[in-house]
C-alpha cells in the first residue's frame, strides 16, 4: 500500500506555463520544471503512462521550501493510525485471539512503513520495535517459533538495550530448541533489567537443557 493509498494523495503542485524547463540526460524519465519533478515524456507529476509518482518528493520539496529549509513535521494521521491498531491489537491479544492481533500488529507495521524518509528515525525506532515485538508475542502464542525469531531479530538490532526483545528472542530460540542461544539471550535481559523475574525464571529454564 503507498502513502497515497494509506491516507490520501500528495498534491501536485502547479507550475506556470512558461516556467524553466531543466532537462536531466543522465537521468531516467525526470525533467524539473519550477524545481518540481516531472516525467521527461508527458510532462507530469504523476503520470500512469510513465509508472511514475513524483508527488512525494514534490510535496517534500515545497515543504522545505516553505519552511525555510527545516523539514515538515510527522503527519499525525499516521502515528494516530498505528496507535489504533496496536491498541486493538492489544484489545484482542488480552482476549486470547492471537492469530486476529497478528494481523492488527501486522497492518500497524504496514502503515508505519509509509512514513517518509523524513520523519524522525526515534519515532520509526520505537514503533517498529513495540509492534514487532508483539507481533512476535502473538506468533509464540500460535506455535511459530522460527517466525517469532525473525521478528525479535529485528528488534534487538534496532534497539539492543531493550530487556523485552531479547526475553522474545530467548523464548523463541527455546521453541526452537535452541537452548543455548536462548539462555545467552535471557542472560543479556536480565543483565539489562535485573528485577524482571521471568526473565531469570526463563534463564534458569533454559540452562536445564544445555
Amino acid at each position: 500500500m503507498s502513502t497515497a493509498a494509506a491516507f490520501g494523495p500528495r498534491p501536485v503542485f502547479p507550475t506556470e506555463a512558461d516556467a524553466q524547463h531543466l532537462e536531466l540526460p543522465d537521468v531516467s524519465n525526470i525533467t524539473l520544471i519550477d524545481g518540481l519533478l516531472h516525467c521527461t515524456t508527458h510532462k507530469k507529476q504523476v503520470c500512469p503512462e510513465c509508472s511514475i509518482d513524483y508527488s512525494t518528493q514534490n510535496f517534500f520539496t515545497r515543504q522545505l521550501t516553505a519552511n525555510n529549509g527545516a523539514l515538515p513535521p510527522p503527519n499525525p494521521q499516521i502515528g494516530q493510525a498505528i496507535q489504533r491498531l496496536k491498541t486493538s491489537g492489544n484489545d484482542v491479544f488480552r482476549a486470547q485471539g492471537y492469530f486476529e492481533a497478528a494481523q492488527r500488529y501486522t497492518e500497524a507495521i504496514n502503515v508505519a512503513s509509509q512514513r517518509p524518509l523524513w520523519d524522525p528515525s526515534a519515532t520509526v525506532i520505537e514503533e517498529a520495535t513495540v509492534l514487532l515485538s508483539n507481533r512476535a508475542a502473538c506468533l509464540l502464542e500460535l506455535g511459530h517459533p522460527s517466525e517469532a525469531y525473525w521478528d525479535t531479530e529485528v528488534v534487538t538490532r534496532l534497539k539492543r538495550g531493550w530487556s523485552k526483545g531479547h526475553f522474545r528472542m530467548g523464548r523463541a530460540l527455546m521453541g526452537m530448541g535452541r537452548c543455548r542461544q536462548a539462555a545467552q539471550e535471557f542472560q543479556i535481559g536480565c543483565s539489562l533489567d535485573p528485577d524482571a523475574k521471568d526473565m531469570c525464571t526463563a534463564l534458569d529454564s533454559a540452562k536445564k537443557f544445555i
